[in-house]
């Protein structure tokens, strides 16, 4: 696949509900720990998608699922020092999901 166009593609099969080849795709397309962040960043645009057609329910889903991944990212830290800054950056994430949900889902 055309390197650029895989977050587009990404997005497409997010919109169809098809939430595994979404997830296989941006690994594919990112051999790193920043798969991980590129997915949870898919799930936080569902949120907000799914937020926006009222389907509350949906949205809270794709916040657990946004966390996991989220926290997935940070523990790949290979390092102190790199899992304080993974952390942090979970952490702001976080926020933001809670600040675009309106709460924090129970698990």
């Amino acid at each position: 696949m055309d390197d650029k166009h895989w977050w587009q593609r990404a997005l497409a099969l997010e919109s169809e509900d098809r939430m595994s080849e979404a997830e296989q795709l941006i690994q594919d397309a990112i051999p790193n720990l920043y798969a991980a962040a590129s997915v949870a960043e898919l799930y936080a645009q569902r949120l907000l998608r799914l937020r926006q057609a009222g389907d509350l329910d949906g949205a809270r889903q794709a916040f657990r699922d946004a966390e996991r991944w989220i926290h997935y990212y940070a523990s790949q830290a290979t390092s102190g020092g790199e899992g304080l800054a993974l952390s942090r950056e979970r952490d702001a994430f976080l926020q933001g999901l809670t600040a675009a949900l309106g709460e924090a889902p129970a698990r």
